[in-house]
């Protein structure tokens, strides 16, 4: 009896140490066994392309596609340093002609297509033989980073990939505020210019939509505050200036320049696990819309949430659903002018599509042919209603290369409930009758095809050759 007492004590005693160090190691980091720091990681490509590279080449590195864009500047720097006093092996590209070739191979990794053979190309303009680039992705615990050496001759890469385990310094360079990844966009994109350029902050929009959210609202105010700190490269203009950019460069082309407005921030967000990427682009406010800068970076999901900041719009107090948001998108999609007969357009008379609680907006319509148009508005709680024309004395007749001004002698004001509103118009070839539906219809496929058939002088039903549309959101007042 005491001898199977003292095997269960002994079986009891294996249970809970195995236990014990069974938790003990779910509760560290687990690293494979070839894992390094990013020091180390960083040594290690410096070592193994320094040995690879022809001597005497001259080689283009650009920053890393990385989760943190102060990882992305520290790898960058770090590498840079290490080629750079290779004993003189190597001829670094001037850092002032990097930009292009960054801001095109970020384009790639944003679209997940990196297209070598475009990369060669970019980067030969700049007599660069050599190009190093790469990323650093999350792989469970710790991290990946994959570096590519491109032989611009050869079009061939060769890669050199490191796992890099969490420590203090790569832990620090991950936790980077919201802020601090702004200001660095800005700061990098401030390095593209070579003067004082003025800029204005143009529409910021939920991945392909025009969609802005109160997430757009916070990036303006975020890179508005960064370049005001850049005052030797920017200077961000007035609202007012804005405004006027903006009506000009509505289908008036040769007024752009007047405004003063030399290049336009603009850019997208979207969704990225729990996080969010954030994509922005400087582009050169003339005729050619030429891209000066690209800059690339994640918010945590912590950091929205306590900005609480989100990423679709709201409808009243709270966040409309991903199901919701997604049906409204599928029901104006027709409308987009992919299939128009002419150029025609309508856009908000403000770069950003944001307006707030007590401020006024109009739109400009402009058409390539003479046409006679409809204006839909499609409210926060998705509701569809004809507002132009709604009476005989409403001119909805406009010329070939005119643009107008809607409504005519007045502004709408915008107000409650907040949230995304949508503007359609259509354009015909006829004059129609008015529709005498009165009121708001809530949206529907029936209700838009309803809303854009026209009676034209008693014939048979006429649809839309031409289409247009933006959306707008609405914010409470501004408390600045």
């Amino acid at each position: 009896m005491s001898n199977n007492r003292g095997r269960v004590l002994i079986l009891l005693f294996s249970f809970f140490f195995f236990l014990f160090y069974f938790v003990s190691c779910a509760s560290r980091d687990v690293y494979s066994a070839d894992s390094l720091t990013l020091d180390a990681a960083i040594d290690g490509t410096a070592s193994y392309f320094a040995s690879r590279i022809p001597s005497g080449a001259k080689m283009a590195l650009v920053p890393f596609d990385a989760p943190s864009a102060l990882l992305s500047d520290y790898v960058f720097e770090e590498l840079w340093r290490r080629f750079e006093d290779s004993s003189g092996r190597f001829v670094m590209v001037d850092r002032r002609n990097l930009e292009r070739i960054e801001a095109e191979i970020k384009q790639q990794y944003e679209t997940g297509r990196v297209d070598e053979a475009h990369m060669v190309s970019i980067t030969k303009q700049y007599g660069a033989e050599i190009l190093v680039h790469g990323q650093i992705n999350a792989i469970g615990n710790e991290y990946r980073i994959t570096v590519y050496a491109t032989d611009m001759e050869k079009a061939s890469s060769s890669q050199r990939v490191f796992n890099v385990k969490l420590d203090n310094r790569l832990a620090s360079l991950l936790n980077m505020s919201a802020d601090d990844e702004v200001e660095r966009a800005v700061k990098a994109m401030a390095r593209a210019v070579n003067q004082k350029t003025i800029i204005a902050i143009g529409r910021i929009s939920y991945v392909d939509t025009q969609t802005v959210t109160n997430f757009s609202a916070w990036l303006k105010n975020s890179i508005i505050s960064s370049a005001q700190k850049q005052r030797d490269k920017f200077q961000v203009a007035a609202e007012s200036e804005s405004v006027d950019f903006a009506i000009a460069s509505r289908g008036l082309t040769a007024e752009v320049t007047n405004t003063g407005i030399q290049a336009v921030i603009i850019g997208n967000y979207s969704p990225l696990d729990s996080d969010t990427v954030v994509l922005l682009q400087l582009v050169s406010s003339g005729n050619n819309r030429m891209l000066l800068a690209s800059e690339r970076f994640i918010i945590t999901a912590a950091e929205l949430e306590r900005r609480k900041l989100s990423l679709l719009p709201v409808k009243g107090s709270n966040v409309i659903s991903k199901t919701e948001f997604e049906a409204k998108q599928k029901l104006i999609a027709s409308y987009s002018g992919n299939n128009n007969k002419w150029a025609f357009t309508v856009t908000p008379d403000v770069l950003d599509g944001i307006y707030h609680e007590g401020g006024y907006m109009s739109m400009r319509i402009f058409s390539e042919k003479d046409c006679y148009f409809r204006v839909i508005h499609i409210d926060v709680n998705g509701n569809a209603q004809i507002i132009y024309p709604v009476s005989a004395n409403d001119n909805n007749f406009i010329r070939a290369g005119q643009t107008r001004r809607i409504p005519d002698n007045t502004r709408y004001r915008m107000g409650p409930p907040f949230g995304e509103e949508i503007i359609l118009a259509a354009a015909y070839e006829r004059p129609f009758t008015l529709n005498t539906q009165s009121g708001a219809a809530p949206l529907s496929e029936d209700a838009l095809s309803r809303s854009m058939t026209a009676e034209s002088d008693g014939s048979r039903p006429i649809g839309p050759s031409a289409t247009a549309r933006f959306s707008y959101s609405i914010f409470p007042m501004s408390s600045e």
